[in-house]
């Protein structure tokens, strides 16, 4: 495929990741009560509330008061019933440059004193308001733990725009983000909020659209000198006069905002990372194909001839196909540069693959080098964290997901495993040679167990699985013994279908059997005296006598004929 091919292709995979429609919520905000992921919040001071959260402190929520006018006391709790001594509030006044008829505020105070404490008000009744915090509660967990990402943010300042296919319908998008945490606390079980102590983030999406769309392009977002109103005036000037547009620094939202795939379309853009398309797995993603590598072991790879028993630095227990996938991952990393390969290890559930990834990370961490491990869901990765806590690597890992992504938690992470003791390297000399010991000892064992029988060809795991067998169904052993350790694959052969023909002729009878005159109407003086010359008739038959001799090893008897036929033996 050539470059050009392979661009399109990948810019198309790009746009099927972005999405600059209205039905994204980080362009789009819902209306009030239209969507349970978002709770649009009331003439609030953007400004002290990100300075409270910031600060470490929680904010509450309270519902908007009924329409009734004396209905007006909302507790702080949108679920606790209303108490006696609940202050009442009265309606409140309407912000410069604000919709009308927003709620009041609490009567005999102040609009600045209002919006100073620790409530945030919402334009939803007590119950409603109740269930959608609920709701988002509850989607915030199952997203942080499906996927690892803190979706659940408060949007800081918004701005409304129009689009030209609807110039009628006006759109709110959120300038600016705040990840956030919303809990319930208390006996009451009020619910709160507070900041999960990572950065405000820029809206990308809203960025995006713009300069696709509208060729509007905002100015370079500072997350660490970030401040509503100074944001709030970029974005104004960026925009400019046009109709119908216009920049709210105070307008939040509480919501689950997420920028996963939006990331994802900027990491693949190949003007942002030169040599994207050369890369050799992305080709094969783009394009459809597959990578070209060889397997790097055969199926019937030698375990131990493969992997030496010095670097066998498992730190679970393995079989012999996890043990060859580690040693792959291995030695592709230590291969030069130009040469590292991609390994695809697949296997259904249950085939050992999370304790194969802790000793590709174990093996990894003790050459020296640094692995990136990312899944797509949250317990595979918190799987693999503890299972290599128990195994004394836990100071090697460091988390990079959800809530513990923030600078203050890395960092905090880091001065505390510098802080450990170095751990001194044991000397593994003894062990290893142990270890060596008993593995060619094992190996010894196996070859010999299955290493043929002489010339018989059989192996002798086969022979002794046979007389195992039949010890087990009760079988005596006969009191003699053929030379079958000296013959060959052919000569078993022979004999074996010699005695399937024999006991197929016994069991058909009549005069032209070969035991044609031997019956079981013998003595017990005679059975005797047969039981004992018959070791000496097989030894006379295994050293081919003649026909003759049998009658002088059996001895005269009046009730035993004996019969030698050259096609059929002795009868």
């Amino acid at each position: 495929m050539n470059a050009q091919t392979l661009a399109q292709r990948l810019e198309e995979a790009r746009r099927g990741l972005l999405d600059l429609s209205t039905r994204n919520r980080l362009l789009a905000l819902p209306k009030p009560g239209r969507s349970r992921g978002v709770v649009l919040l009331a003439d609030e001071d953007a400004g002290f509330i990100l300075d409270t959260l910031l600060a470490g402190k929680p904010l509450g929520f309270e519902a908007a008061p009924d329409a009734a006018p004396d209905a007006a006391t909302s507790p702080a709790d949108p679920e606790a019933p209303a108490s006696p001594d609940a202050k009442p509030r009265r309606r409140r006044v309407t912000k410069p440059g604000k919709a009308e008829g927003v709620e009041a505020a609490a009567a005999g105070r102040t609009r600045d004193e209002w919006q100073a404490d620790d409530l945030l008000r919402a334009r939803l009744t007590k119950e409603e308001l109740a269930r959608r915090l609920r709701d988002l509660m509850a989607d915030a967990r199952t997203a942080r733990e499906e996927t690892g990402i803190a979706t659940l943010s408060l949007g800081i300042g918004t701005l409304s725009w129009r689009d030209p296919g609807t110039p009628g319908t006006e759109r709110l998008a959120p300038l600016a983000l705040l990840p956030v945490t919303l809990e319930r606390e208390g006996i009451s079980q009020r619910f709160r909020i507070r900041a999960s102590g990572l950065e405000v983030q820029e809206n990308l999406s809203l960025r995006q659209k713009l300069a696709t769309e509208f060729k509007l392009a905002l100015p370079d977002f500072d997350a660490e000198a970030y401040d509503p109103d100074g944001w709030a005036k970029a974005v104004a000037t960026a925009i400019g006069q046009r109709e119908g547009w216009g920049v709210d620094a105070d307008g939040l939202a509480l919501g689950l905002f997420s920028f996963a795939k939006f990331l994802m379309w900027r990491d693949l853009d190949p003007a942002a990372n030169p040599g994207l398309l050369d890369n050799p797995v992305i080709a094969a993603l783009v394009g459809g194909g597959m990578l070209g590598s060889a397997p790097p072991f055969p199926d019937d790879a030698d375990v131990d001839a493969e992997i030496r028993v010095e670097t066998l630095d498992h730190v679970v227990d393995t079989d012999g196909s996890q043990a060859l996938a580690a040693e792959a991952v291995r030695r592709a990393a230590q291969a030069p540069t130009g040469q590292r390969g991609h390994i695809v290890i697949q296997g259904p559930p249950g085939t050992g693959k999370s304790q194969t990834i802790m000793n590709i990370i174990a093996q990894a961490v003790l050459d020296g080098r640094s692995v990136l491990f990312v899944a797509e869901k949250l317990a595979a990765l918190e799987v693999v964290k503890r299972r290599l806590g128990t195994v004394g690597l836990g100071a090697a890992c460091l988390e990079l997901h959800s809530e513990k992504q923030s600078k203050r938690a890395v960092l905090d992470e880091l001065r505390a495993t510098l802080a450990l003791p170095n751990v001194p390297r044991p000397d593994g000399d003894a062990v290893v040679k142990r270890l060596g010991a008993l593995r060619s000892r094992l190996n010894a064992h196996a070859a010999a167990m299955a290493a043929p029988v002489g010339d018989s060809g059989r192996p002798l795991h086969e022979v002794v699985g046979s007389l195992v067998a039949l010890r087990a169904a009760e079988v005596k052993a006969p009191d003699f013994a053929l030379p079958a350790a000296t013959w060959d694959t052919a000569r078993i052969a022979e004999a074996r279908d010699a005695v399937a023909e024999l006991a197929a002729r016994a069991a058909e009878g009549g005069p032209q059997s070969p035991w044609r005159g031997v019956t079981a109407a013998l003595s017990a003086p005679d059975q005797d005296r047969l039981l004992a010359r018959l070791p000496a008739l097989i030894r006379a038959l295994a050293g081919g006598a003649a026909a003759q001799g049998f009658g002088e090893v059996i001895g005269g008897t009046d009730d035993v004929e004996i019969v030698f036929d050259h096609h059929h033996g002795v009868s």
